[in-house]
């Protein structure tokens, strides 16, 4: 189980392009009908494995940014399931198209704001930039990895966290150090904190890859823009998202079909959640 503050008091609880992956027309089962096929189940890269659909293109990324490395994202074979951090299938099997290559642990802890934290968090290590990782709680209290690897654990005291060096330090560069250091990130931050704690979208009339579209609480629920098609009027959106029980980072689908319509401010619905009043944030 999560652990959340709640401010005083502790709870429980760019430019587009002519892509060369365009969606496949195949034959309906009855012959009556022709369907749009649209992923490569051969590809294993989230780019790859999502088709863009006739008369659409896909939104550049710029090597090494931020948004080129959640549209890269390297993937699990196609077809394989969602799988809860005891290493059991959740239920709902028929609404992704993807699963990411992040392992979830062997707690109840990667849970939805926590699978997006793990990305942000992976693309700052994989680049390096160490002490440029770190994560508000919900308490608003920030706790860095720079401060774990130098052995400071938060204490946690009734209502009050303080930090303390309690620990011996370790290399920043320790990967198996560094997802310790997330297990206590994912026990204290939460949608809350991400909704306080990150910068507003860029635009408010469209999302951008990157952008996290969030219902704050407890529980509440976030997913990410993974990837971006327009057809030079109408945007489309590729989302995803961890969920609770902790679970394998996926990309969302309904039918098969992995292109969202959203507009900021309106309701947002997902298969697995439906988004009301939600606040579009981004990491910056």
């Amino acid at each position: 189980m999560k652990t959340v503050f709640l401010l005083g008091a502790l709870a429980i609880l760019s430019s587009c392009q002519k892509n060369e992956y365009l969606s496949a027309k195949l034959p309906a089962k009855d012959n009556s009908v022709i369907q749009e096929h649209y992923v490569d189940e051969k590809s294993n890269t989230l780019k790859g494995r999502l088709l863009v659909p006739k008369g659409f293109s896909r939104q550049i990324t710029n090597e090494n940014t931020w948004e080129h490395f959640i549209q890269n994202q390297a993937l699990e074979k196609y077809g394989s399931p969602i799988l809860k951090y005891d290493g059991t299938k959740i239920s709902d099997q028929i609404h992704h198209v993807g699963t990411l290559k992040y392992d979830v642990g062997e707690k109840d802890l990667q849970q939805c704001a926590d699978a997006l934290i793990r990305l942000r968090a992976e693309y700052l290590f994989g680049q390096k930039r160490y002490s440029e990782i770190g994560f508000n709680f919900t308490s608003g209290d920030h706790f860095s990895w720079k401060s774990y690897a130098e052995g400071v654990r938060p204490l946690i005291n009734r209502n009050n966290v303080s930090f303390v060096k309690r620990a011996p330090e370790n290399t920043l560069s320790s990967h198996s150090d560094f997802r310790q250091y997330l297990d206590i990130i994912y026990n204290y931050a939460g949608t809350i904190s991400l909704s306080k704690e990150l910068k507003d979208s860029k635009s408010i009339t469209e999302l951008n890859i990157g952008d996290l579209i969030i219902t704050p609480g407890s529980p509440g629920h976030t997913v990410m823009v993974a990837d971006k098609i327009s057809d030079g009027k109408n945007k489309k959106y590729a989302l995803i998202e961890g969920f609770t029980p902790a679970q394998t980072i996926h990309i969302l689908s309904v039918n098969g079909n992995p292109w969202f319509n959203i507009k900021p401010g309106a309701i947002i619905e997902t298969p697995r959640y439906t988004f009301q009043n939600a606040v579009i944030k981004r990491f910056e």
